[in-house]
């Protein structure tokens, strides 16, 4: 069944590269540390067996790319949620508060979640204090929760309404282990970091939405503005100017590094869900050797050059982790060169809105790779924290061509079935990041059931096993929310 009306197109490759992005992110930080399991398990700058941070580390693991994986898929969004809104009618005059307005949501959500996170809560509180995690979850689904289209707009206005008033309430009574109360400085740093990039890059793309020139104009800005923001002079006092710095920091718009990026991928997407081309329908897998025509009669990709062009994205992506992580750089850059050559030749001729979408993310993700890689040896090699230029664009790259690889899987060979869990926990992030500790751990603890099984899987292997089969958990539950269609925005 192919989809000829541009109105039924949804980006289900974008979903759950944001799926992964948030699945990886829960599996990463339950893995048990210690010293028997390797060091791409974890941030290079937090190795084994001390797990001790050191800066001077660099390097590039599986890990350290989760973030700018969900930050290039924020990025990607952006200008498929503004479009809507223009085609709803919406002048900038709407549309510049409602960037705004969801700034400080996401910022709002930020504390409110941190204050509740069962690690935060004053331990003496006993099981309180799970109890009180558990509640958190319940008051961030109705503060923030889109329902059910039967549920009545003013229900669900008054649903929000509640949900805010109970977690203020919430928040002026509670007390933590040093004594003090609310505090807008506790707060989780990667939801502020999100709602601080999300706001100037939604404006930066807005202003530039006619011109990608324009916007890698921006780019160029941003780059010399961060250069003298760590050097004394009016750029470091006008930008250090901030009415909360905890929440508000010029130092978070390097991340913008990859989500302007991601915004000119998101255009891609954004025509190709414009296209009245139909998708293209599933196709038998053994006719991937079929010969391709001459140019005289080319109709169109065949389907090796698809299967070879997902293989691509997926095999520079590995080179990259496993290359830098071992510090094999020169020997990485090369090989990174010849199978991009082989991507370019690959998406040299696109001729349809499906072929013209894959070779822009292709095209982009080599050309942000590369540039990465010359920045590599700039700032004592790549690494997460503090996020060098080569971390910034090398994983921004590798987004993009991760981001092909599933929009092949889902989109050319109608495969959706094998991304099903990540769409649906993509269309539904905000549960699956708060799902884990504020929903499954507390379950697990009240229930009894979480020390016993900790007391099972000792072991390294076990543990990742343990990891393994909590974030499938949260993945089902973020996947039963979607299906119910309670949907939590910012």
């Amino acid at each position: 069944m192919t989809r000829e009306n541009p109105e039924f197109k949804r980006a289900d490759a974008l979903d759950a590269l944001r799926g992964i992005a948030v699945l990886a992110m829960i599996f990463s930080g339950i893995v048990p540390f210690g010293g028997a399991l390797p060091p791409w398990m974890y941030h290079a700058q937090l190795p084994p067996p001390e797990h001790t941070f050191n800066p001077e580390i660099p390097g590039l693991t599986w890990v350290d790319w989760v973030f700018p994986l969900f930050l290039f898929s924020m990025g990607a969004a952006i200008p498929l949620a503004q479009s809507r809104r223009r085609e709803k009618g919406w002048h900038g005059w709407q549309i510049v508060p409602s960037i705004l307005w969801r700034g400080l949501s996401l910022l709002a959500f930020a504390v409110f979640l941190q204050h509740l996170r069962p690690n935060i809560l004053n331990p003496a509180l006993g099981d309180l204090r799970w109890w009180l995690a558990l509640s958190g979850f319940l008051i961030l689904g109705l503060a923030f929760g889109k329902f059910p289209k039967w549920i009545p707009n003013l229900a669900q206005k008054a649903l929000n309404l509640t949900g805010w008033l109970l977690g203020i309430l919430l928040l002026s009574q509670l007390q933590y282990p040093d004594g003090s109360g609310f505090s807008p400085t506790r707060n989780d740093i990667i939801l502020v970091v999100l709602a601080n990039v999300a706001v100037v890059g939604a404006l930066v793309w807005w202003l530039t939405r006619r011109s990608v020139a324009w916007r890698l104009g921006v780019m160029a800005w941003l780059f010399a503005l961060q250069l003298s923001y760590s050097e004394a002079g009016w750029v470091k006092q006008v930008f250090s100017l901030s009415p909360s710095p905890s929440l508000l920091n010029f130092a978070y718009w390097k991340y913008l590094f990859v989500v302007i990026p991601g915004t000119i991928i998101g255009d891609g997407l954004l025509r190709w869900m414009k296209s009245s081309q139909p998708v293209l329908p599933a196709e038998n897998v053994m006719e991937t050797l079929q010969v391709t025509p001459p140019d005289d009669e080319a109709t169109g990709w065949q389907s090796w050059q698809y299967l070879t062009l997902a293989f691509l994205g997926i095999t520079l992506s590995l080179v990259l982790l496993v290359g830098l992580q071992a510090r094999w750089v020169w020997q990485t850059t090369a090989v990174t060169a010849i199978l991009g050559a082989l991507l370019l030749r690959l998406v040299r001729s696109p001729l349809d809105a499906t072929e013209r979408l894959l070779a822009t993310c292709g095209r982009w993700g080599l050309y942000w790779v590369l540039l990465g890689l010359a920045f590599e040896p700039y700032e004592g090699g790549i690494k997460k924290d503090p996020a060098t230029l080569s971390y910034l664009f090398v994983t921004v790259g590798m987004s993009a061509l991760l981001l092909a690889a599933l929009f092949v899987v889902s989109e050319v060979f109608r495969q959706n079935w094998t991304l099903y869990l990540f769409v649906a926990t993509g269309r539904n992030p905000l549960v699956g990041y708060v799902g884990y500790a504020n929903l499954l751990l507390p379950i697990l603890t009240l229930t009894g059931w979480r020390e016993t099984i900790n007391d099972f899987t000792m072991s390294p292997m076990r543990g990742v096993m343990r990891a393994a089969v909590y974030t499938l958990l949260v993945a089902l539950m973020a996947t039963g929310m979607t299906w119910l269609r309670w949907f939590w925005k910012t």
